[in-house]
């Protein structure tokens, strides 16, 4: 995953942003795109934002719930993989 900051995300112009109530809140469409990451898991919300001059209801979120989607539990990929190996001699008689 790239380095990516709020500020950054603040002066890049690909993704559409809109200030709400104090706090900034990034097309979750716009971030997928830029991350290159799913981000299907983000708490997000409908808000009207101006896309090439035009209102649109996109599904947003604040980069804090972005990051908090993006964090995963340490080893959570290989928690399946652990295969249990059956020791010999242990079984019924």
């Amino acid at each position: 995953m790239k380095k990516v900051t709020e500020a950054i995300l603040r002066k890049d112009t690909t993704i559409a942003k809109v200030q709400f109530d104090r706090e900034w809140f990034y097309s979750i469409k716009d971030m997928q795109d830029y991350l290159n990451e799913d981000l299907s898991a983000v708490e997000a919300l409908t808000l009207p934002m101006m896309i090439d001059g035009e209102q649109q209801y996109v599904r947003c979120a604040t980069w804090e719930d972005i990051e908090r989607a993006l964090v995963k539990e340490p080893l959570q990929d290989f928690r399946g993989s652990v295969s249990k190996k059956k020791m010999p001699g242990r079984g019924r008689k």
